[in-house]
């Protein structure tokens, strides 16, 4: 008998139980679409916070002292050592907007014009113009703020004056005015500063508006790469143990690490569903090599051999693998896309004031990002949901291989 005959037999017998087949494509799409789903965006976030942080140069260093703010004493030090460039402070404070009936959290980061086009490289702005250094507070909006979820329109304009309300401590904020001056484009996650998610004011107006006589952190450009560990040694040795510096190489092979433990620990937990797939499978082949026990046996009396009945049943479990696999790649790329937006909607903006954002949880993270499927990814659970549907299908199989024709047709 010729393999494409007993392939077109377990197509057969996988159509006469609709029902049951879809449910077990099903139990093995949902395990493959949760595994492209989930590393696709943890790839996606790695990438664009490695993208950014390349953007910055590997001739940054960003600085700030555990327990204190710094101040223009630290910056005259800083800047007197050897091999460095440019010295940028930047105050940091966490605030909301009221924008139509809805919460946008944000925050805002106190920066010289001249700081803000070093760390945001090339100044991409979709409307308006930058700030210059006054101490009036004009303020570059991010694109997240500025661009409503649902119609992706500027729902902020430049010229507009709105309030912000600052956190000046866990218990109390204050009302601040500003107008804007440009809208960003989209920039994606970076390092220490989300800019989709934030608002950026010239540092003399961030001083005199948020009271502030100290900075939160200072951005260390060196006059080349390769000067980076000598000036943080510099650093260290100024302020030992208090100093928390790294350059955005550093910070990107950190990421790297842990965003690729990441992703395994959610892959392997999107993998478990496949493990469920597997039991589901074998316990309906085994049900339905029971109900089929007079169809084998006939089989047998018209000659099948142990053999063509083994390949059938193992033919039908490859063959539920394959359609769970490809509904699985094609569900998990369309998730893939939909999360962000879901992830965002839920976290951006919220119905309560100063409510939680990852911008308030730690000003290093940020959700803005792409998405992107990794073809060795969808190759693997693609596999993987085969191996699953193929060793699930050989113990029925043999079960049914070895059954006695005699005793098969008496079955009732």
């Amino acid at each position: 008998m010729r393999i494409a005959d007993i392939f077109l037999l377990a197509f057969k017998a996988l159509l006469t139980h609709k029902i049951r087949t879809s449910l077990l494509v099903l139990s093995v799409a949902v395990g493959v679409a949760a595994i492209v789903t989930l590393t696709a965006q943890t790839e996606g976030v790695g990438r664009s916070i490695i993208s950014t942080l390349q953007s910055l140069g590997p001739d940054t260093i960003i600085v700030n002292v555990m327990g204190r703010g710094l101040t223009d004493a630290d910056i005259a030090v800083v800047s007197t050592l050897e091999n460095v460039r440019k010295v940028i402070p930047v105050i940091r404070e966490m605030g909301s907007i009221n924008l139509g009936g809805s919460t946008v959290n944000a925050v805002i980061y106190g920066i010289s014009s001249d700081g803000l086009k070093e760390i945001l490289g090339d100044l991409k702005l979709v409307d308006g113009s930058p700030y210059q250094e006054v101490s009036i507070p004009l303020a570059v909006v991010g694109n997240q703020i500025a661009i409503s979820n649902t119609t992706n329109q500027l729902i902020v304009f430049p010229g507009q004056v709105f309030m912000v309300n600052t956190r000046g401590t866990p218990t109390s904020s204050t009302a601040i005015g500003m107008v804007v001056s440009g809208i960003l484009d989209k920039y994606g996650a970076m390092s220490f500063i989300s800019p989709d998610t934030s608002i950026f004011i010239p540092l003399q107006a961030a001083q005199q508006i948020l009271n502030r006589k100290s900075y939160n952190m200072l951005i260390v450009k060196v006059s080349d790469s390769n000067s980076v560990d000598s000036v943080v040694e510099s650093l260290r040795s100024i302020y030992g143990g208090t100093l928390n510096a790294m350059s955005p190489t550093q910070i990107a092979q950190t990421m790297q690490s842990i965003i690729l433990q990441i992703s395994i620990l959610l892959g392997g937990i999107a993998a478990i569903s496949l493990i469920a797939a597997a039991l589901g499978i074998f316990n309906m082949m085994l049900v339905t090599i029971t109900e089929r026990t007079k169809e084998i046996g006939t089989m047998k009396a018209l000659g099948f051999k142990n053999k063509h009945i083994l390949a059938q049943i193992i033919l039908e479990g490859f063959l539920i693998g394959v359609l769970g696999g490809v509904v699985g790649i094609a569900v998990g790329a369309i998730a893939s896309y939909m999360l962000p937006n879901i992830i965002m909607g839920g976290m951006i903006r919220s119905p309560a004031p100063m409510a939680r954002t990852p911008q308030f949880a730690s000003p290093i993270l940020s959700i803005s990002y792409k998405p992107y499927i990794n073809p060795f990814i969808v190759l693997t659970s693609f596999m993987l949901a085969l191996l699953v549907s193929v060793f699930s299908s050989l113990y029925p199989a043999w079960r049914a291989a070895k059954m006695d024709p005699v005793r098969a047709l008496k079955y009732e």
